[in-house]
């Protein structure tokens, strides 16, 4: 949950586990995120929610295309923010697997970050760098 001080901080989305200690301040505590550390938050990011109860939400399945490319726009965000992932949860299947997703469009929240080497460069981000 990111309350102590030298572990890492964990999420995962659709099994991959990402260790988001460098975004501590969004997703440590009193941070607007950390409801996400320690959780698998794969149903609250394809659908846009931020309710705790849909937090480990495994057994559901998207219909709407909408949410299966939200969700892969997501998983490309985490994918190229916190690089590869971890290892993946061993105890835990969501019925939506990643290939069922579409190939991501956009990286959410890409060019905010004033510190991104690779927009400093002037390298085009218009196809996300993903695992999809």
């Amino acid at each position: 949950s990111g309350a102590t001080d030298g572990l890492p901080l964990l999420t995962s989305v659709l099994g991959r586990v990402y260790d988001v200690s460098a975004a501590r301040d969004l997703f440590g505590p009193k941070g607007p995120y950390e409801m996400f550390a320690g959780h698998d938050g794969t149903y609250n990011l394809a659908v846009m929610s931020l309710k705790k109860q849909t937090l480990d939400k495994f057994n559901f399945e998207l219909d709407d295309e909408e949410d299966k490319e939200c969700l892969a726009d997501w998983i490309a965000y985490f994918d190229n923010r916190y690089g590869r992932p971890l290892g993946s949860l061993q105890d835990k299947r969501h019925l939506v697997a990643l290939e069922d997703l579409p190939r991501a469009t956009k990286i959410p929240f890409s060019g905010l970050d004033d510190d991104d080497d690779e927009e400093e460069a002037g390298e085009d981000d218009s196809a996300p760098r993903s695992k999809l």
